[in-house]
């Protein structure tokens, strides 16, 4: 076909490149529009395309609104392509959709515009929709160029260059389709494997040799990270030199797998034996040559747990950036299979010592069964040391009872055949020294060191023996465990089992000597509520006022629920029992008993004639009818008598407590008896004291000195003491508060060992009675009560009662009968109180009434008074001369009347 005939599609006219307006071309472009909208998943798309005056006109009206007009002229003489976002402000304009626009043509060849607008299902383009959009425009700006019509015909014509041009890009296209989806296939492929193999090591060697496959390389390794050695180790290699290099460990920061640890980025080292930030120890202790490397860290949440490399492409000469997101997915997968091994791992264990644990637990409670059920000490034996047996997974376990002269009584399970025997321990027995010092020992084997005859049968391999120690401390046998069935040596945790083994052993032994009395029942969790609401109303709901000292206490249960209890009364002539108490076993039982004992003490206490001594004796033989259960309480108990400054106390079992003098020195109250509930028939023995203004009574519990750290040492007496002294001036709950707060530092945040609970009395200056009475003549009888009962126990004379009482009457007829009057006080009252010295008696009566002015009472008059003519002032001149002492007082709004009478 003659070259006159055939002419190119595009038309150039000076600046502006026209192509023509052709129905066929039009069908074509609307053909090309439909498929990009289609592809991309656009809602709608347009091509622009200058006019002869160069003016952008579209090809539609689908999206010929102002933004996209000007979008596409902005592209159209800036030769750009752009990705705008929804809700953008471009130019001033916001806009109301995503965009994607690209220019068409080349420099010098200005075409036209390709623009998109809107997505499908999403707020905004990707830049993966943008890439596609740019292919497919300069796609359709080659094949504008490169078209060509014949002169008066609609075909349109393409260069067969132009054709093997878009045959070429199309190969490479499907290649490189072909290879993102094996790329694909193996990242999922791998991603499967994490979900179907928990064998760590396996699973990333699958990983690994993906890498090798995916990136072509010669190795593979993986490297964790060691945080108490701040450095990397070689977890896994998959290529040569693997046991050489498994040996070397990385410093972090050091290397590229340092680095990359450090900085969390990934890197690319093209030129290995010439960049110094390789770590070069790895080539000179294996000979390997290291050319490149791919290195990325492993990461988990914030954590970097480790770093995967890959190491010298083969049939390429270098990695490349496009390398880093894939070999990304591959690091994501390494992390989260290692991540979801260590979670496996973590639960599995927890599983196991949840087991363990819960095993322990049952043995602990078959023990206690065992001790509460035993009818005799064989039964309990046997028993028993089945549970030990088992537990410990000992073949020979053994308790031995030391006799007089060495000889010993022997109950063993051996081999599952339970036995009784008796023999003699010699001099060099290892069981026998262990029952002398009263000292565990344990040994991982049993060979070059026993010579003994029962040692040699009970102490078989790897070997635990424990001392068994009365109450009193008084060793009396030991517990061996020995030839463990796997062969292994006991743990730490098994020798904690074995000595809270033995302990509930050794309780139940000596409750069986008690005849069952004293015999513990294990807790019962689901009764905490119920024992909570018991023992919350048990002890008082209200601190005690109205005397010469200041009170402070403080509980804290070990656990849910506690075993001590206090409590504390005022009587009705102002005397005051104070006690404190712990009580044997635990849970709704203790609870029930512990009510029961409080109740009982609670009761006999209120008559306060008996002695402290008397009231624990009764108590006990009430107690002791229902302590069927072998439950006891050991109790402190104190009186206190104002009147004349004296505490007598008595003991049942407890612990010595502290009395603290105001110069800091201190004093034990000793007492000496049983538990209550121990004994049907015993006496008890306390003692009396007289503290002084600023000394303290400290009643505890053991819970308050027995605390222990971190190395097992207890709080102790001593310390516990000095604490409380250098507060001796603060407020006795303060005191309180601040010396439990050092307990609890001292154990350093360990579970509390047992229940605290500290009552402190601190004695000062201030009256010891105080009574309001209403200000109405019924109440002087009560009154002349009030004060008759709390100075009748200083022995004074008849007369000097009489002198009190009298004075006493006068001051508070007084206020009843003038105080008061003419004021519009409602329910009007006077307040009496009483303080007591070693010399006096100061008698304070005060009220709200009208202020009494001493001046103004007038002289009394005998002459008067024997004619009927009384005018006052009789009363008070009776007061002064009958009282050593008067003062009178008004502070603005309350009168008082101080009388004082040495004694």
């Amino acid at each position: 076909m003659p070259n006159e005939y055939v002419q190119s599609l595009v038309d150039s006219t000076g600046d502006v490149t026209i192509i023509p307006h052709r129905e066929r071309l039009k069908d074509i472009f609307l053909l090309i529009l439909r498929e990009a909208v289609r592809t991309i998943g656009a809602k709608r798309g347009n091509l622009f395309f200058p006019d002869e005056t160069g003016k952008l006109i579209p090809l539609t009206s689908d999206t010929s609104n102002a933004f996209s007009q000007s979008l596409a002229e902005f592209c159209f003489e800036n030769q750009e392509k752009l990705l705008i976002k929804k809700n953008e402000t471009w130019k001033g304009m916001e806009a109301t959709e995503s965009y994607l626009t690209c220019f068409l043509g080349e420099e010098f060849t200005k075409l036209g515009v390709f623009l998109l607008e809107g997505i499908q299902d999403f707020e905004n383009f990707s830049t993966s929709d943008f890439d596609t959009f740019i292919v497919y425009s300069n796609t359709l700006s080659l094949l504008l160029r490169e078209s060509c019509s014949v002169s008066g015909e609609e075909e349109i014509f393409l260069k067969f260059s132009t054709s093997i041009v878009l045959l070429l890009h199309s190969t490479d296209n499907y290649q490189k389709k072909n290879r993102l989806e094996y790329l694909l296939k193996e990242v999922i492929r791998v991603s499967g494997l994490i979900n179907s193999s928990n064998h760590l090591n396996s699973l990333l060697l699958e990983v690994m040799e993906s890498v090798k496959t995916v990136f072509k390389t010669e190795s593979c390794s993986i490297l964790l990270v060691d945080r108490e050695k701040n450095d990397l180790y070689f977890h896994l290699i998959a290529g040569e030199k693997e046991e050489e290099i498994s040996k070397i460990r990385v410093p972090m920061g050091k290397g590229i797998a340092g680095t990359v640890a450090v900085s969390k980025e990934p890197m690319i080292i093209n030129d290995a034996q010439n960049d110094d930030r390789v770590y070069k120890v790895v080539d000179k202790s294996t000979g390997f040559i290291t050319r490149n490397i791919l290195a990325a860290a492993l990461i988990v949440g914030e954590e970097v747990i480790g770093v995967i490399e890959a190491i010298n492409t083969i049939d390429r000469n270098n990695f490349n950036e496009t390398d880093i997101d894939l070999f990304l997915s591959f690091s994501d997968a390494a992390a989260l299979a290692i991540q979801k091994t260590r979670l496996l791992d973590d639960l599995e264990k927890s599983n196991k010592d949840l087991e363990k644990t819960v095993g322990e637990l049952g043995s602990l409670y078959e023990l206690g069964l065992a001790v509460n059920e035993s009818k005799n000490d064989e039964e309990l034996y046997l028993r028993s040391i089945k549970i030990m047996s088992r537990e410990l997974n000992s073949n020979r376990t053994s308790v031995i009872i030391l006799e007089k002269d060495n000889k010993v009584k022997i109950k063993s399970l051996i081999d599952d055949n339970y036995q009784s025997s008796t023999d003699t321990l010699s001099e060099n027995s290892i069981i026998l020294d262990v029952i002398n010092q009263n000292k565990s020992k344990s040994s991982q084997s049993s060979e070059n060191e026993i010579t003994d005859s029962v040692d040699k049968k009970f102490l078989l391999g790897a070997y635990v023996i424990i001392p068994m120690v009365f109450s009193t401390g008084k060793p009396f046998g030991a517990i061996t465990i020995s030839e463990n069935r796997d062969l292994v040596p006991y743990t730490q945790s098994q020798l904690r089992l074995i000595l809270t083994i033995s302990s509930q052993f050794v309780k139940g032994l000596e409750n069986i000597k008690l005849n069952q009395d004293m015999l513990d029942k294990k807790a019962i969790e689901k009764e905490i509520e119920i024992t909570r609401n018991i023992q919350k109303n048990i002890l008082p709901s209200k601190t005690l006022t109205g005397s010469n000292f200041e009170l402070g206490v403080k509980s804290v249960p070990a656990k849910d629920v506690s075993g001590d209890f206090y409590d504390y009364y005022m009587y009705e002539d102002g005397q005051f029992s104070f006690l404190i108490a712990d009580v044997s076993g635990k849970s709704l039982p203790a609870a029930i008993f512990m009510a029961m004992s409080s109740s009982i003490i609670r009761t006999i206490s209120r008559d306060h004639t008996l002695s402290p001594a008397e009231l624990l004796q009764q108590s006990n033989s009430l107690i002791f009818e229902d302590s069927e259960s072998g439950m006891f309480v050991t109790l402190f108990y104190i009186h206190y008598n104002p009147s004349t400054s004296v505490i007598d106390f008595a003991s049942a079992g407890h612990n010595d407590q502290i009395w603290i003098k105001k110069d800091g020195t201190y004093e034990l109250m000793k007492g000496k008896g049983a538990p209550l509930g121990v004994v049907r028939n015993t006496t008890y023995q306390g003692g009396q004291i007289r503290p002084q203004s600023g000394d303290m009574i400290v009643l505890y519990t053991d819970g308050a000195i027995e605390e222990k750290d971190a190395d097992n040492e207890e709080f102790g007496l001593d310390r516990f003491v000095q604490e409380i002294i250098t507060r001796k001036d603060k407020p006795t709950q303060v005191i309180i508060e601040e010396v439990y707060e050092e307990i609890s530092k001292f154990s350093g945040g360990l579970e509390q060992y047992d229940d605290f609970t500290v009552l402190i009395l601190k004695f000062n200056d201030d009256y010891q009675f105080r009574k309001k009475f209403p200000a109405t003549n019924m109440q002087i009888p009560n009154l002349r009560d009030f004060i008759f009962g709390a100075i009748k126990v200083r022995n004074l004379s008849e007369t000097a009662y009489e002198d009190i009482l009298l004075c006493c009457d006068e001051a508070a007829t007084n206020i009843v009968m003038h105080s008061y009057r003419n004021t519009e006080i409602k329910n009007p009252h006077f307040e009496c109180a009483i303080r007591f010295t070693d010399d006096k008696i100061q008698i304070l009566l005060r009220d709200q009434g009208t202020q009494f002015i001493r001046e103004k009472v007038p002289k009394p008059s005998l002459e008067a008074n024997l004619k009927g003519e009384r005018k006052g002032g009789f009363g008070v001149f009776l007061i002064e001369k009958l009282m050593d002492k008067v003062e009178y007082n008004y502070d603005g709004k309350y009168n008082e009347i101080l009388m004082e009478k040495k004694v």
